[in-house]
């Protein structure tokens, strides 16, 4: 090879060339080391799903009737600003949360939607001599006892045959079978006896009194 000094060119001993070989298939492997990251970014994507007691009070306090409007759920950013200062630490590098507030999905009674609004009616038991206002409110506890937070989780199916089940131990041998009625002229007998809620969204029973009816028979 040749080296240029000052404009004029000499022979550079230390270097020497060959040619190569042509028509070859080439494969070249890079192991990065444990010290290198390939990909900086965040792959990890972790949903958090949170119910806020302050949010849970609330909306029992507005079923109750002690609030006039429905509250609403927090935002997903103020539930970050209250709690990732506690996850961020103990998460990994490559870990992104994303906080999703839990929403009540409200069943049966007046504070609940139209298409989910239903009333039930409890066969009484001709041979137990009960009054109509005690067998409302055990069956009224029984719902109650049935939708307890504890009891369940997000996302979570509703199936009637399994709260029916549960009213009939607690009333039993007062009532004979308990049926669920919707309100809403559009709907069919039956129609709710399955009812499904959202990732981010629980059960909760807003029944009432009134909407429990006790009756002879099933026509």
């Amino acid at each position: 090879s040749w080296a240029s000094t000052d404009g004029t060119f000499k022979t550079e001993t230390d270097y020497f060339a060959r040619s190569g070989r042509a028509g070859l298939s080439f494969h070249y492997v890079h192991n990065s080391g444990n010290d290198r990251r390939i990909d900086p970014s965040k792959s990890n994507i972790i949903d958090i799903y949170v119910l806020t007691t302050g949010y849970d009070n609330s909306i029992r306090s507005w079923l109750s009737g002690n609030i006039p409007a429905e509250p609403l759920p927090p935002t997903s950013y103020s539930l970050e600003q209250n709690y990732s200062a506690s996850l961020e630490p103990i998460k990994a590098i490559s870990d992104e949360i994303i906080f999703h507030s839990v929403k009540y999905k409200v069943l049966f009674g007046s504070n609940a939607d139209t298409s989910l609004q239903a009333k039930f009616k409890a066969v009484r038991n001709s041979n137990k001599p009960t009054t109509d206002n005690d067998l409302k409110t055990r069956i009224l506890t029984a719902i109650n006892e049935f939708f307890a937070l504890e009891n369940w989780d997000f996302g979570e199916t509703f199936y009637f045959s399994e709260l029916a089940a549960y009213i009939m131990k607690q009333t039993a041998p007062d009532i004979s079978s308990i049926v669920l009625v919707p309100k809403s002229e559009t709907q069919s007998f039956g129609s709710m006896y399955e009812l499904k809620s959202e990732n981010d969204e629980i059960l909760i029973s807003s029944a009432s009194v009134s909407d429990i009816e006790v009756i002879d028979s099933i026509t």
